[in-house]
Protein backbone atom coordinates (compact mmCIF):
# COMPACT_ATOMS: atom_id res chain seq x y z
CA UNK A 1 0.00 0.00 0.00
CA UNK A 2 1.03 3.52 -0.96
CA UNK A 3 2.28 5.95 2.07
CA UNK A 4 0.53 9.37 2.53
CA UNK A 5 1.46 12.01 0.86
CA UNK A 6 3.23 14.75 2.30
CA UNK A 7 0.49 17.32 1.18
CA UNK A 8 -1.96 14.98 3.15
CA UNK A 9 0.27 14.60 6.56
CA UNK A 10 0.48 18.71 6.58
CA UNK A 11 -3.40 18.53 6.00
CA UNK A 12 -3.82 16.06 8.95
CA UNK A 13 -1.45 18.04 11.31
CA UNK A 14 -3.01 21.00 10.73
CA UNK A 15 -6.54 19.42 11.37
CA UNK A 16 -5.10 17.81 14.60
CA UNK A 17 -3.20 21.17 15.95
CA UNK A 18 -6.97 23.28 15.36
CA UNK A 19 -8.80 20.19 17.72
CA UNK A 20 -6.45 20.94 19.74
CA UNK A 21 -6.64 24.41 20.54
CA UNK A 22 -10.34 23.84 20.52
CA UNK A 23 -10.28 21.17 22.66
CA UNK A 24 -7.61 23.50 25.28
CA UNK A 25 -10.60 26.95 24.87
CA UNK A 26 -13.16 24.69 25.56
CA UNK A 27 -11.58 23.04 28.67
CA UNK A 28 -10.70 26.57 29.52
CA UNK A 29 -14.66 27.73 29.15
CA UNK A 30 -15.54 24.67 30.95
CA UNK A 31 -14.00 25.95 34.24
CA UNK A 32 -14.73 29.19 33.60
CA UNK A 33 -18.26 28.52 33.58
CA UNK A 34 -17.87 26.21 37.04
CA UNK A 35 -15.90 28.70 38.24
CA UNK A 36 -18.63 31.25 38.11
CA UNK A 37 -21.89 28.79 38.97
CA UNK A 38 -19.59 28.23 42.30
CA UNK A 39 -19.07 32.25 42.72
CA UNK A 40 -22.59 32.71 41.86
CA UNK A 41 -24.08 29.84 44.57
CA UNK A 42 -21.86 31.63 46.68
CA UNK A 43 -23.22 35.17 46.40
CA UNK A 44 -27.08 33.17 46.34
CA UNK A 45 -26.05 32.10 49.82
CA UNK A 46 -24.75 34.64 51.11
CA UNK A 47 -28.15 36.63 50.51
CA UNK A 48 -30.00 34.44 51.70
CA UNK A 49 -28.53 34.52 54.80
CA UNK A 50 -29.15 38.51 54.86
CA UNK A 51 -31.86 39.06 53.62
CA UNK A 52 -35.27 36.49 53.43
CA UNK A 53 -35.91 34.57 50.42
CA UNK A 54 -38.25 36.56 48.79
CA UNK A 55 -37.01 39.65 49.82
CA UNK A 56 -34.00 38.36 47.63
CA UNK A 57 -36.37 37.85 44.88
CA UNK A 58 -37.54 41.35 44.85
CA UNK A 59 -34.11 43.17 45.39
CA UNK A 60 -33.36 40.95 42.01
CA UNK A 61 -35.77 42.64 40.16
CA UNK A 62 -34.27 45.42 40.81
CA UNK A 63 -37.59 46.41 43.76
CA UNK A 64 -35.84 49.12 45.90
CA UNK A 65 -36.90 50.22 48.23
CA UNK A 66 -38.86 47.79 49.64
CA UNK A 67 -41.08 48.94 51.98
CA UNK A 68 -44.28 46.69 53.29
CA UNK A 69 -47.02 47.84 55.77
CA UNK A 70 -47.51 44.62 57.56
CA UNK A 71 -50.62 45.03 60.32
CA UNK A 72 -49.63 42.84 62.92
CA UNK A 73 -46.26 40.81 64.10
CA UNK A 74 -44.88 40.14 67.14
CA UNK A 75 -41.04 41.23 68.24
CA UNK A 76 -39.17 39.98 70.94
CA UNK A 77 -36.24 41.43 72.04
CA UNK A 78 -33.48 39.54 74.04
CA UNK A 79 -30.68 40.79 76.14
CA UNK A 80 -27.90 39.01 78.16
CA UNK A 81 -28.18 40.72 81.28
CA UNK A 82 -24.69 41.60 82.66
CA UNK A 83 -23.20 41.28 79.42
CA UNK A 84 -20.86 44.86 79.47
CA UNK A 85 -19.50 44.13 82.79
CA UNK A 86 -18.41 40.69 81.93
CA UNK A 87 -16.74 42.16 78.44
CA UNK A 88 -14.49 43.32 80.84
CA UNK A 89 -13.15 40.63 82.61
CA UNK A 90 -13.07 37.87 79.93
CA UNK A 91 -11.02 37.83 77.04
CA UNK A 92 -12.63 38.81 73.83
CA UNK A 93 -11.74 35.90 72.38
CA UNK A 94 -13.59 33.56 75.15
CA UNK A 95 -16.47 35.79 75.85
CA UNK A 96 -17.56 36.78 71.93
CA UNK A 97 -15.57 33.91 69.63
CA UNK A 98 -16.75 31.27 72.09
CA UNK A 99 -19.85 32.10 74.25
CA UNK A 100 -21.79 34.90 72.32
CA UNK A 101 -20.50 33.39 69.01
CA UNK A 102 -22.28 29.72 70.38
CA UNK A 103 -25.23 31.76 72.18
CA UNK A 104 -26.09 33.38 69.25
CA UNK A 105 -25.94 29.83 67.15
CA UNK A 106 -28.16 28.29 69.57
CA UNK A 107 -30.71 31.73 69.02
CA UNK A 108 -30.41 31.20 65.47
CA UNK A 109 -31.22 27.42 65.16
CA UNK A 110 -34.60 28.19 67.28
CA UNK A 111 -35.39 30.78 65.52
CA UNK A 112 -35.63 28.93 62.40
CA UNK A 113 -37.00 26.18 64.04
CA UNK A 114 -40.10 27.66 65.30
CA UNK A 115 -41.01 29.41 61.87
CA UNK A 116 -39.71 33.05 62.88
CA UNK A 117 -37.38 35.63 61.41
CA UNK A 118 -34.16 36.88 62.93
CA UNK A 119 -34.08 40.72 62.27
CA UNK A 120 -30.41 41.28 63.74
CA UNK A 121 -28.01 41.38 66.42
CA UNK A 122 -26.80 44.54 68.55
CA UNK A 123 -23.70 43.73 70.28
CA UNK A 124 -25.14 41.16 73.04
CA UNK A 125 -28.91 41.89 71.83
CA UNK A 126 -31.34 39.52 69.66
CA UNK A 127 -34.01 40.63 67.58
CA UNK A 128 -36.90 38.39 66.69
CA UNK A 129 -39.84 39.02 64.52
CA UNK A 130 -42.93 36.86 63.68
CA UNK A 131 -45.54 37.12 61.32
CA UNK A 132 -44.02 38.73 58.50
CA UNK A 133 -45.53 38.37 55.18
CA UNK A 134 -43.01 36.39 53.71
CA UNK A 135 -42.86 33.89 57.21
CA UNK A 136 -46.49 33.14 57.52
CA UNK A 137 -46.62 30.47 54.67
CA UNK A 138 -44.17 28.08 56.98
CA UNK A 139 -44.53 24.34 58.35
CA UNK A 140 -44.97 24.53 61.95
CA UNK A 141 -42.01 22.34 62.98
CA UNK A 142 -43.22 23.12 66.37
CA UNK A 143 -46.74 22.37 66.13
CA UNK A 144 -47.65 19.25 68.25
CA UNK A 145 -46.53 21.45 71.44
CA UNK A 146 -48.50 24.77 70.01
CA UNK A 147 -51.46 23.91 68.25
CA UNK A 148 -53.67 24.09 70.67
CA UNK A 149 -52.70 28.04 71.29
CA UNK A 150 -52.56 28.76 67.54
CA UNK A 151 -55.98 31.41 67.68
CA UNK A 152 -55.71 34.53 65.94
CA UNK A 153 -51.39 35.09 66.01
CA UNK A 154 -49.70 31.75 65.58
CA UNK A 155 -46.36 33.69 65.48
CA UNK A 156 -47.24 35.19 69.10
CA UNK A 157 -47.65 31.77 70.42
CA UNK A 158 -44.43 31.12 68.75
CA UNK A 159 -42.61 33.71 69.52
CA UNK A 160 -43.43 32.74 73.11
CA UNK A 161 -42.17 28.71 72.79
CA UNK A 162 -39.00 30.50 71.49
CA UNK A 163 -38.27 32.64 74.58
CA UNK A 164 -38.86 29.31 76.72
CA UNK A 165 -36.27 27.24 74.27
CA UNK A 166 -33.99 30.36 74.49
CA UNK A 167 -33.57 30.69 78.24
CA UNK A 168 -32.99 27.22 77.96
CA UNK A 169 -30.30 27.33 75.62
CA UNK A 170 -28.62 29.90 77.30
CA UNK A 171 -28.37 27.79 80.62
CA UNK A 172 -26.77 24.87 78.43
CA UNK A 173 -24.05 27.15 76.91
CA UNK A 174 -23.69 29.08 80.35
CA UNK A 175 -22.98 25.52 81.68
CA UNK A 176 -20.57 24.60 79.10
CA UNK A 177 -18.69 27.81 79.53
CA UNK A 178 -18.88 28.00 83.62
CA UNK A 179 -20.54 30.98 83.01
CA UNK A 180 -23.89 32.20 84.90
CA UNK A 181 -25.66 34.81 82.17
CA UNK A 182 -29.24 35.78 82.43
CA UNK A 183 -31.76 36.29 79.76
CA UNK A 184 -33.86 39.45 79.74
CA UNK A 185 -36.84 38.91 76.90
CA UNK A 186 -39.21 41.49 76.05
CA UNK A 187 -42.11 40.91 73.69
CA UNK A 188 -44.73 43.00 72.22
CA UNK A 189 -47.28 42.59 69.17
CA UNK A 190 -48.89 45.31 66.53
CA UNK A 191 -48.17 46.96 63.21
CA UNK A 192 -44.92 47.72 61.49
CA UNK A 193 -42.99 48.76 58.47
CA UNK A 194 -40.62 46.37 57.26
CA UNK A 195 -38.26 46.63 54.29
CA UNK A 196 -35.15 47.38 52.69
CA UNK A 197 -33.70 50.79 52.44
CA UNK A 198 -30.00 51.91 50.75
CA UNK A 199 -27.96 50.27 47.49
CA UNK A 200 -25.17 49.49 50.02
CA UNK A 201 -24.56 46.72 52.66
CA UNK A 202 -28.44 45.94 52.27
CA UNK A 203 -30.34 45.12 55.34
CA UNK A 204 -34.14 43.91 56.51
CA UNK A 205 -35.64 45.92 59.11
CA UNK A 206 -38.63 46.76 61.17
CA UNK A 207 -39.61 49.93 62.18
CA UNK A 208 -42.47 51.61 64.08
CA UNK A 209 -44.43 52.19 67.33
CA UNK A 210 -44.67 48.50 67.94
CA UNK A 211 -40.53 47.98 67.66
CA UNK A 212 -40.09 50.60 70.41
CA UNK A 213 -42.38 49.42 72.78
CA UNK A 214 -40.84 45.57 72.27
CA UNK A 215 -37.83 47.36 73.29
CA UNK A 216 -39.23 48.82 76.12
CA UNK A 217 -41.07 45.86 77.31
CA UNK A 218 -37.29 44.20 77.35
CA UNK A 219 -35.62 47.39 78.98
CA UNK A 220 -37.82 47.19 81.81
CA UNK A 221 -38.01 43.60 81.71
CA UNK A 222 -36.63 40.66 84.87
CA UNK A 223 -33.96 38.29 83.94
CA UNK A 224 -35.19 34.98 83.68
CA UNK A 225 -39.09 36.18 82.57
CA UNK A 226 -40.64 37.21 79.62
CA UNK A 227 -41.89 41.30 79.62
CA UNK A 228 -45.08 41.63 77.27
CA UNK A 229 -47.76 43.76 76.91
CA UNK A 230 -51.31 43.79 77.76
CA UNK A 231 -51.40 43.60 73.83
CA UNK A 232 -49.30 40.40 73.99
CA UNK A 233 -50.77 38.81 76.73
CA UNK A 234 -54.56 39.35 74.83
CA UNK A 235 -53.05 36.92 72.03
CA UNK A 236 -51.44 34.13 74.51
CA UNK A 237 -53.25 33.87 77.87
CA UNK A 238 -54.56 30.46 77.15
CA UNK A 239 -51.06 29.30 77.73
CA UNK A 240 -51.37 28.57 81.38
CA UNK A 241 -49.88 25.28 81.34
CA UNK A 242 -46.94 26.70 80.11
CA UNK A 243 -46.49 29.92 81.77
CA UNK A 244 -47.69 31.59 84.99
CA UNK A 245 -48.41 35.31 84.04
CA UNK A 246 -48.14 38.11 86.79
CA UNK A 247 -49.87 40.95 85.86
CA UNK A 248 -47.60 44.06 86.77
CA UNK A 249 -50.27 46.46 86.96
CA UNK A 250 -49.40 50.13 85.83
CA UNK A 251 -46.10 50.91 84.65
CA UNK A 252 -44.43 53.79 83.59
CA UNK A 253 -42.74 53.32 80.51
CA UNK A 254 -40.42 55.76 78.86
CA UNK A 255 -41.87 57.41 75.92
CA UNK A 256 -45.14 55.40 76.60
CA UNK A 257 -47.02 56.60 79.96
CA UNK A 258 -48.40 54.06 81.64
CA UNK A 259 -49.03 50.69 79.82
CA UNK A 260 -50.62 47.80 81.88
CA UNK A 261 -48.03 45.03 81.45
CA UNK A 262 -47.67 41.32 82.70
CA UNK A 263 -44.43 38.84 83.55
CA UNK A 264 -44.77 35.30 82.16
CA UNK A 265 -42.80 32.76 83.97
CA UNK A 266 -41.73 29.61 82.30
CA UNK A 267 -43.36 26.63 83.83
CA UNK A 268 -39.83 24.04 84.39
CA UNK A 269 -42.48 21.06 84.10
CA UNK A 270 -44.31 22.15 81.35
CA UNK A 271 -42.16 23.78 79.12
CA UNK A 272 -42.09 22.81 75.65
CA UNK A 273 -38.22 22.73 75.07
CA UNK A 274 -38.53 18.82 76.19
Amino acid sequence: SSLPSQGTIQKLYFLMNIMGVKCVIFYAVFLFACELEKEYTKSEEVLSNILPSSIVKRVKRGELPIVDHVAGVTILFADLVGFTKASAEHHPYFLIGLFLRDIFLEFDDLVYKHGLEKIKTIGDAYMVVGGLDHGEEVSWQSQSRSAQYKRQKPHATNIMLLSVDMIEALEKVNEKYNLKFDLRIGVHTGPVVAGVLGLKRLVYDVWGDAVNTASRMESNGVPGLIHISSEMYDCVDGMTNIFDYTCCGKMDIKGKGEMITYLAAPKRDGTPGS
